[in-house]
């Protein structure tokens, strides 16, 4: 990623510097939305979503943390002694996150990792990171490549917010009838972010429901293990194992 198009790299890194000046996201249609901030990408383990707090228990082995930020997630899995390798795009998160004390990092798109799946047990894509995967045709194909890399006993930590009950970022009831009337996915949105008198690139982001990534999980390989939840608006982990 050049450094000039970095802009949530900019906020990261500013935030690690004690800025408290938020990221505003903004949707293709002109819609507008202040972004989580500090308060959560730098958040400790308690003040974590009830779902990702959860699902912890559950990683085995070494750990891969997609879309690492500034290490929020890799940061609380080092402290409980496991292998984990925190994997950005983002070179300026990926300077927070080793100022902040992550070991391992590795800069890639998540979509070129090919055979070194193989190296993880636990793929963790949590902060809604299974909007990675940009749209629901994507997001089977990626599962299958996946599922053809990894080793029996991987697991996936995906997390999203269903796009129907008001809690995920920049999308509202507004997004949701344009999504139905054009015959897309409900939660797919078009979003870049600002901060300061920064302005990024467009890039593409995807929220479902929990049957709507069931059916994405369907003939992927992948096997739906368990799902966690808060609240109905709160973001849930659907763990996916390789048998």
């Amino acid at each position: 990623m050049p450094i000039e198009s970095d802009v949530f790299g900019f906020a990261v890194f500013d935030w690690v510097g004690g800025s408290r000046t938020f990221e505003v996201l903004e949707r293709d249609d002109g819609y507008s939305q202040i972004g989580a901030g500090p308060n959560v990408y730098l958040s400790k383990f308690r003040n974590w979503p009830l779902a990702e707090r959860r699902a912890m228990r559950y990683l085995n082995g070494r750990v891969l943390d997609v879309g690492c930020g500034a290490g929020r997630v890799a940061l609380d899995v080092q402290r409980r002694g496991i292998d984990v390798v925190g994997l950005e795009v983002s070179p300026l998160a990926m300077k927070a996150a080793r100022l902040r004390g992550v070991k391992k990092l590795l800069m890639m798109p998540f979509e070129d990792l090919d055979h070194r799946v193989a190296e993880f047990e636990s793929i963790v894509l949590f902060g809604n990171n299974f909007g990675l995967f940009e749209d629901l045709h994507r997001a089977r194909k990626a599962l299958r490549k996946m599922y053809e890399l990894a080793n029996p006993g991987t697991r996936i930590f995906a997390e999203s917010t269903s796009g129907y009950f008001g809690g995920a970022p920049a999308l509202d009831r507004t997004r949701y009838r344009q999504n139905l009337a054009r015959g897309t996915s409900p939660g797919q949105v078009k979003l870049r972010y600002h901060y300061k008198d920064l302005v990024g690139p467009w890039f593409r982001w995807l929220y479902v429901s929990q049957r709507e990534m069931q059916s994405i999980v369907d003939g992927s390989g992948w096997r739906w293990e368990r799902v966690l939840q808060g609240g109905l608006s709160d973001p849930y982990v659907a763990i996916l194992i390789r048998d």
